[in-house]
């Protein structure tokens, strides 16, 4: 069962659907049909004549990047090709690639030993039975290590050739400075750049799958054995705390190494409580010094981008 955004449900009362909770999912579907038909026509964005220079604030970021999806026009960068520790951002390359594979989504899979590297996980015992979706989910909006490095496990390559192939996938997106070592992201060697980052999440949130896990708030994961259900929710605090951006897709990450990091697609919302389509951004914020520090940063980005151009 999927749960919607603050900002999604807001839209669903002001269009008068809110007799039950399919009438937001109905809403989603229209506007993620919709929005790919938009957003098949490149953007383009030109700097106001009487545009306000953005001002970083001290130790914002470490690196940062705002482009324009499809046609990839930087509106503002800093540091965008320096090298960073990817952390969870690392689950998106993972999920590109998984989907590729065209998996059954229905087939269940047990937990295994070696999926346990600890950070955040889905906390369920060893030998536990679910679905590759609920896994997926886990993986994505609730960014479980454990379900990361199970997705890898199952694809059918064998760890060692999901991994290769998650880096072949990044380098033909054209994220050549980066590469990943596991699945899950909890090596600090998996290296990524703000740029590179941008590149594979606007693939990333093509995909179907992984956009609306990565724009869902909560999520009902079913047990298979024993018989359970558990409800995880996404990490990104913009999707589900936030009314005043539309998140087409969004993921977190975080390692001591590398602080905290955030990637999102996101859409301004019109003073009626829709998202304004024709005017997405992609913001990679790296290296923030505290959680709240990176979703303020990248909505500030975001804020100031459509506020000194012109789409």
């Amino acid at each position: 069962m999927l749960f919607v955004s603050i900002a999604q449900i807001k839209y669903a009362k002001l269009t008068e659907l809110t007799g039950t909770m399919k009438c937001p999912m109905f809403i989603r579907l229209c506007l993620v049909f919709g929005g790919l038909f938009l957003a098949s026509m490149a953007q383009a964005a030109t700097i106001k004549v009487d545009a306000e220079p953005f001002v970083p604030k001290a130790n914002e970021f470490a690196k940062v990047i705002v482009i324009v999806p499809k046609t990839h026009q930087v509106l503002w960068s800093f540091k965008p090709d320096y090298s960073h520790v990817a952390a969870s951002l690392t689950k998106l390359p993972n999920a590109l690639t998984f989907v590729k594979l065209s998996p059954r989504w229905d087939r269940k899979v047990a937990f295994q030993k070696s999926d346990e590297v600890g950070g955040g996980r889905l906390r369920v015992k060893i030998g536990t039975r679910i679905s590759i979706r609920d896994l997926f989910y886990s993986s994505i909006t609730s960014s479980a290590n454990n379900a990361a490095n199970a997705l890898a496990r199952v694809s059918g390559l064998g760890y060692g050739g999901f991994i290769k192939r998650m880096n072949v996938e990044a380098k033909r997106l054209g994220a050549v400075r980066s590469k990943f070592v596991d699945a899950s992201g909890m090596s600090p060697r998996n290296i990524t750049t703000a740029r590179d980052m941008a590149l594979i999440a606007e693939a990333a949130f093509r995909e179907l799958m992984i956009r609306t896990a990565a724009s869902t708030g909560e999520y009902q994961v079913a047990l298979a054995t024993p018989r359970e259900v558990r409800t995880i929710k996404n990490t990104n605090q913009l999707l589900t705390q936030d009314n005043d951006l539309w998140i087409v897709g969004g993921k977190t990450g975080y390692l001591e190494e590398s602080m905290y990091n955030l990637v999102i697609q996101v859409r301004p919302m019109n003073a009626d409580g829709r998202p304004e389509f024709g005017k997405d951004l992609i913001v990679v914020v790296l290296g923030a010094p505290t959680k709240s520090g990176s979703f303020d940063a990248a909505k500030r980005l975001a804020e100031w981008t459509w506020n000194n151009h012109e789409f």
